[in-house]
């Protein structure tokens, strides 16, 4: 996710549209497969972070992969009958694979954001009336109040912010650890 907002800045890119899509996250497996023969469960990082408490709790083994689509491709490939995948239930009509277990995600109340982005801005085309969200991505130097400084702006003004996220840049992670 920190990638997607440092490619932003990179490429001068807009975000001029999003969607909102629920997690709902399946474990699949080969037709006939039992949970209890289930040793290794196949996905992308992320959605196995997801599922952590779900996987725990049945003691499965987590093995991350490329995509949750594609750890289902690899199972019915493969014939991997020790294993299961979390991916959609897309994925288990796609591939023939059996849903195990559905909404296994651990918060329930999860949504995971695309965007459309453009090279040009949209800005000039919202009339006035019509709600828009801001995103704002910038850089800031490492020094004591400068957050501080550059939020202020919005209070000022009474702009609304629901969402703030600070990292540092790779740049100054290198610089911190260096101290």
């Amino acid at each position: 996710i920190h990638t997607n907002f440092d490619l932003l800045l990179r490429y001068d890119l807009n975000i001029i549209g999003e969607h909102e899509f629920k997690v709902e996250h399946k474990l699949l497996a080969l037709p006939g497969t039992n949970l209890k023969d289930i040793k290794r469960v196949l996905s992308h990082p992320q959605a196995l972070a997801q599922c952590d408490n779900y996987l725990r709790l049945k003691g499965l083994e987590k093995e991350p992969t490329y995509d949750t689509a594609g750890s289902a491709k690899m199972i019915k490939d493969k014939n991997l009958t020790d294993c299961a995948a979390i991916a959609s239930d897309l994925a288990a009509i796609t591939y023939g694979l059996d849903i195990l277990d559905n909404n296994i995600e651990d918060d329930d109340n999860n949504f995971t954001r695309f965007l459309l982005l453009s090279r040009a801005s949209v800005s000039g085309l919202i009339p006035p009336n019509m709600p828009a969200k801001t995103s704002i991505v910038f850089v800031l130097p490492n020094n004591p109040g400068a957050l501080y400084k550059a939020l202020a702006c919005f209070s000022l003004r009474d702009l609304d912010c629901c969402k703030i996220e600070s990292r540092p840049t790779s740049v100054q992670i290198l610089q911190y650890l260096q101290l």
